[in-house]
């Protein structure tokens, strides 16, 4: 591809993105399997305009999300398990976050303008729900990662900070029997938490703490505490602040973990991470993606030695540090 080609395709990518979006939003692929059915089909059994289905499905078909059979499309399984909200590996929650993204990002043209992000509002149920779930879409994906390179046998009591929906902490308690779990978080993603610690069956061990981390206190005795996926929604003073909190609130010897999108330090790879910055630009006053080398010195300041890097695929790595005294 050419820079031409490559410019054009930045420029519509957006096209496609809607596209994905609005499929997922009206539950299209929800409809869709092996077996082959029509635009007519879907769109009768969603309660929507044939014509508008039926090009949806063509253009899906083009990029190869669909093959089309016939008259008939497919969903082949590797995709059903991303894009049906019944799929094994389903990320319909984090694709409607972006749908409420996709919005915000059309004004990126203002915050360029005037250096604030885009006025949204409270949350609404739905919006907070995708946004809760999604991180638990983003959390089942990355953990298999994270079980790769950490190793919590010897860890007796784990404070998932932010931890949302308990994804994190579930997965821990699980392949570690012994292991104490606490989640703290804000009351809506406790709630949504609480339902899912419910039908884990790991009440006994895994529990939750309503709080705000910026102003109440977390509790101690921690031997870890993983903090993920977090601190890119904040500035370097409350990032800094909360750091020091996390290393009041373990144990001598206690590890803070943390999980997030970094960059190196010429603040341009990976991709991944530069354009993160930018979603927290539009999005957050202050949010950002942090650089490897600036994360080291802030856990430094904050109490923290022995800090190492240990990568997580597809995007994250995790920084550890260890409480010193």
């Amino acid at each position: 591809m050419n820079w031409n080609e490559r410019l054009d395709a930045m420029a519509a990518g957006y096209q496609d993105a809607a596209i994905l979006l609005a499929a997922i939003r009206h539950r299209l692929f929800d409809e869709l399997d092996t077996s082959p059915r029509t635009a007519a089909d879907v769109a009768t059994a969603r309660g929507l305009d044939v014509r508008a289905v039926s090009m949806v499905l063509h253009a899906l078909a083009a990029t190869g999300v669909l093959v089309k059979e016939g008259k008939g499309f497919t969903l082949l399984e590797d995709r059903a398990r991303v894009l049906r909200s019944d799929g094994a590996d389903t990320q319909v929650s984090i694709f409607g976050h972006h749908e409420h993204l996709l919005k915000r990002w059309a004004r990126l043209d203002e915050v360029l303008a005037n250096g604030r992000p885009v006025p949204h509002g409270e949350r609404s149920e739905s919006e907070l729900r995708d946004f809760i779930c999604g991180m638990e879409d983003i959390q089942k994906r990355s953990l298999r990662g994270v079980l790769d390179v950490v190793d919590f046998s010897a860890v007796r009591h784990l404070l998932d900070l932010g931890g949302g929906p308990a994804t994190a902490a579930l997965t821990f308690a699980e392949r570690w029997p012994h292991l104490r779990c606490t989640v703290f978080d804000l009351p809506a993603p406790c709630a949504i938490a609480r339902e899912r610690i419910e039908a884990s069956g790991l009440g006994a061990r895994v529990g939750v703490m309503p709080g705000d981390y910026h102003v109440d206190d977390l509790g101690g005795g921690y031997d870890v505490v993983y903090l993920s996926n977090i601190i890119h929604s904040m500035g370097d003073q409350e990032t800094s602040a909360l750091y020091a909190k996390c290393c009041e609130a373990l144990v001598p010897g206690g590890r803070l973990l943390v999980k997030d999108f970094f960059l190196d330090d010429s603040m341009t790879s990976p991709h991944y991470a530069a354009r993160f910055a930018v979603n927290m630009l539009v999005g957050t006053e202050k949010g950002k993606s942090y650089s490897v080398g600036e994360t080291r010195r802030m856990l430094t300041d904050a109490g923290f030695s022995a800090i190492e890097r240990l990568d997580v695929p597809p995007h994250s790595a995790i920084m550890v540090g260890v409480r010193t005294a």
